[in-house]
């Protein structure tokens, strides 16, 4: 008896209400003995199901049961159901979501999400995102191209752990052989990414157990502190810088969905005073100067400097005959 097969059978029960023995007999391809044993294990464990005998008969369920009704409140299941179709997008688990959505009665059509981006040559994210969580399940190696920060595309081969959501963006996470260390790739910038039939035996818990061993033999210290300081591994740790700047009208849309502000004030003209923190990060002025002539950048100094830096540098490539 397969755990699954009673819970489908419970999840046809709740939705059909009432069923013949013959047909859940073809429906899961055993004789319509095992599906009565079935009925009475169901029935053993509290589940309100019985059989009807004569014409119309069959197998039913109480009209009143809602499937872990001690355990989730309503509510909560409506939460669950809300999550798991919010991935249906990249994980395909449409199936799972539709037999969820029969334990509760409220509306589930509430919410739609679609991580994929808006051009078309974006949707490949769909497959990787496939294909990175085979490797994790399954626990193998991968190797890809990588265009870092600053640096240029390197072949890369991880032990993936996990798949992370987080501004905007699309991470793995895992363990670099090449850098031996743990470090979070954008989605994005993975290029012929391929599942190797190497095992993935250097999981997250085995790390942070070296790392303390390690501490202990070094009196505490950590020999990689210094550089995690630098936040480049984990986007958690990154150093932040707080900023005021001053955003004109026509670029304010898109300012504010590309940084979140502490404080917005808004003047007379329409542009947007705003204070935020950003991380301190070498794309920090690209992108800051992306906004061209809509952003001004009030404070701290060396931010204003590296922008106005970069944007001589620009006009000077330009002027070159």
């Amino acid at each position: 008896m397969q755990i699954d097969q009673l819970f489908e059978f419970v999840y046809i029960l709740i939705d059909k209400k009432q069923v013949t023995a013959k047909d859940m007999a073809k429906r899961f391809g055993v004789s319509t003995r095992t599906i009565y044993r079935w009925l009475e294990a169901l029935s053993v464990s509290g589940i309100p199901v019985y059989s009807l005998k004569g014409r119309g008969g069959g197998i039913a369920i109480s009209e009143n049961y809602v499937l872990d009704k001690t355990l989730l409140t309503e509510e909560e299941k409506l939460e669950l159901v809300s999550s798991v179709k919010a991935l249906n997008s990249l994980s395909g688990i449409k199936s799972a979501g539709e037999k969820l959505s029969r334990l509760v009665s409220a509306d589930t059509d509430w919410l739609e999400v679609d991580f994929s981006p808006w051009s078309p040559e974006g949707q490949g994210v769909k497959q990787l995102f496939a294909l990175l969580k085979d490797s994790i399940l399954k626990k193998k190696q991968i190797t890809f191209d990588y265009y870092g920060t600053g640096r240029s595309c390197e072949k890369r081969t991880v032990h993936p752990w996990k798949l992370v959501y987080k501004g905007q963006a699309w991470y793995l996470s895992g363990f670099c052989t090449s850098r031996k260390e743990q470090r979070f790739f954008k989605l994005s910038r993975m290029l012929n990414v391929k599942e190797t039939s190497r095992t993935a035996n250097i999981t997250q818990s085995k790390l942070d157990r070296e790392k303390n061993v390690e501490k202990v033999e070094t009196g505490g210290k950590n020999k990689n502190d210094a550089h995690n300081k630098t936040g480049r591994k984990n986007p958690k740790t990154a150093n932040f810088i707080l900023i005021k700047a001053k955003v004109k009208e026509p670029s304010a849309f898109y300012f504010l969905d590309s940084f979140a502000c502490k404080e917005i004030r808004t003047s007379r003209d329409g542009s947007i005073n705003v204070t935020f923190n950003a991380p301190d990060e070498p794309w920090l002025s690209g992108m800051l100067l992306s906004f061209g002539t809509d952003l001004k950048i009030i404070s701290p100094p060396e931010i204003k400097n590296k922008v106005e830096y970069m944007a001589k540098g620009v006009v000077g490539m330009y002027r070159k005959k």
